[in-house]
């Protein structure tokens, strides 16, 4: 493999991180990592800003048709399985104006769509210490913890590769324009089993057939087959545990 190939394989982690490496049920890997902003209100460097957010928002709307019914929102999820810490709050700043986003019980939030916010360079703030991660989340109506559907994970990198571009290096951008990066054999993403599941069915077109999962250092993990015509946008993932496999 040339050191072209290889440049655009390593950079696929960069690129999404953990955006699609887990499950929605693993509290540590809903997203790429990012570190909140301290309560003084100076910006985390991995908090991407506002106008790229608006370049996730815009690549939304352009792929949408992977998943119709699935509204956007975002996520911000603490590390290591910590609970919400109370009063937490985000805002969009520049330095004239500040906008508040409300989050969700369950973590997540929509942000407002404000071009001369983006043209004024403003940024994300959190206003908690260390310890955050955030992703976009796509999930239709017929997802679950249990059922991941494959159109909706086609969005999600979508919305995370129009994110993320443009904080890579220039050898790294050149990279990605010469693929398409949600479709391409070349990005390998992966999302991570919940735990004591054992296997996983994908179920489309009348069918049921295992998939093959590799397994890390105790971790089962899943190669979303971005790449693969075979499933179509309404393909579900269906996650089995050992009570369901034992009762086939």
């Amino acid at each position: 493999m040339n050191i072209f190939f290889k440049r655009i394989i390593a950079i696929s982690p960069l690129l999404l991180s953990s955006a699609l490496y887990a499950s929605e049920t693993a509290s540590e890997t809903e997203a790429i990592k990012l570190d909140a902003v301290t309560t003084s209100g100076i910006k985390d460097a991995d908090w991407k800003p506002y106008a790229s957010m608006l370049k996730g928002m815009d690549a939304y709307e352009k792929f949408k048709y992977h998943a119709p019914t699935a509204p956007l929102k975002f996520i911000i999820r603490p590390e290591k399985g910590r609970a919400l810490i109370p009063g937490l709050a985000l805002r969009i700043e520049d330095e004239g104006s500040s906008i508040a986003v409300p989050i969700a019980e369950d973590g997540t939030f929509v942000l407002p769509r404000d071009q001369a916010l983006a043209d004024k360079k403003a940024e994300l703030v959190l206003n908690k210490p260390k310890g955050y991660r955030w992703s976009a989340r796509i999930l239709s109506a017929n997802s679950s913890e249990n059922a991941w559907r494959m159109g909706d994970m086609r969005l999600q990198c979508e919305v995370m590769v129009a994110i993320n571009k443009d904080s890579l290096s220039f050898l790294a951008r050149t990279a990605l324009l010469a693929i398409d990066p949600c479709r391409s054999s070349l990005i390998h993403l992966v999302r991570e089993l919940p735990h004591k599941s054992n296997e996983l069915i994908a179920v489309y077109a009348g069918k049921r057939e295992k998939v093959e999962l590799s397994e890390d250092k105790g971790k089962i993990y899943f190669r979303i087959p971005l790449d693969n015509d075979k499933y179509p946008d309404d393909t579900l993932f269906e996650i089995q545990y050992p009570d369901q496999t034992a009762a086939k």
